[in-house]
């Protein structure tokens, strides 16, 4: 596999130190990616996993695992939020853990057709499911008036400039349409300026996180799983921005009764992990238990 595009599962020791696998239990593996977690759950246990990923690009790399562990493996395309049907689907009325790695995979973001990254040239996308979802970041970035496009850089990004970046937009596009990644780097560029981030970086995570309603597919997700987790089962996620953690953190919170929180703070990768892979340095991973 390209390198570029190969993976790198965040912090998969102590996910799997948390876990705990243990033999015949059931776990589900709602990110599933290129399928780091379970590969590395698998080849520790003889345990059995539903995997989950809405990107169909992900089903290549599970026909791999299916054909090393086809006994103990299931793979569904589908939204995480579907949890419900999907167990059903498959026969299962509980389970003994929950998986979310909630980082754009490197599938996704080093593919330029896929429009999310800043650093490659490509049409302004950004759906993870190209098939289902019609929103894709060109038709907000062309469409969209400067009020809205101002708040969903705001509320979804955090984007301090979002106002000045939104004015930017309105303007260059009375000339022309906004059709790829750089140009739309470019108009970021003349409003931001930043040392240890790339001036896009809010902007696209906004633009993500709004088309593919991602906060909201965790939020029901998360309460979904209060249904199906046995005793002593185990949450775990690991989230990438502060928008994604402040769900989980107060979803955690708001349901003491029935979790006990593992993570007093949340969990960073060491300094050889963020080293080898620069992209897990904002990774923040929190747990929770069943009581």
């Amino acid at each position: 596999m390209c390198s570029k595009l190969k993976h790198h599962p965040v912090m998969v020791d102590e996910v799997l130190s948390y876990l705990a696998p243990d033999k015949s239990k059931t776990y589900v593996d709602c990110t599933f990616g290129q399928g780091g977690y379970c590969r590395k759950i698998l080849e520790n246990t003889e345990c059995n996993i539903i995997a989950i990923d809405r990107d169909k690009d992900a089903k290549k790399y599970a026909e791999l695992l299916k054909k090393k562990y086809p006994k103990n493996f299931i793979f569904n395309i589908n939204n995480f939020s579907r949890l419900d049907y999907v167990l059903k689907k498959n026969d299962i009325k509980k389970i003994d853990g929950l998986i979310f790695d909630l980082g754009i995979s490197n599938t996704q973001l080093n593919n330029p057709d896929r429009g999310f990254s800043f650093s490659n040239n490509g049409p302004l996308d950004m759906r993870m499911d190209v098939e289902s979802l019609n929103l894709t970041a060109k038709k907000i970035i062309n469409e969209f008036d400067q009020h809205n496009l101002s708040d969903i850089f705001y509320y979804y990004g955090e984007e301090r400039n979002s106002k000045k970046i939104a004015k930017k937009i309105i303007e260059f596009r009375k000339k022309k349409k906004i059709s790829t990644t750089f140009e739309l780097v470019e108009l970021i560029k003349k409003v931001n300026s930043y040392k240890k981030k790339h001036p896009a970086t809010r902007v696209f995570q906004a633009l993500r996180i709004y088309i593919n309603d991602e906060l909201n597919e965790l939020d029901i997700t998360l309460k979904k799983s209060l249904l199906f987790l046995k005793k002593r089962g185990k949450i775990i996620t690991v989230a990438f921005h502060s928008l994604e953690d402040k769900v989980i953190k107060n979803f955690f919170l708001r349901n003491k009764e029935f979790l006990k929180i593992l993570t007093k703070k949340p969990i960073i990768p060491n300094e050889t992990e963020i080293k080898i892979n620069p992209r897990s340095r904002s990774a923040r991973m929190r747990v929770a238990e069943i009581l």
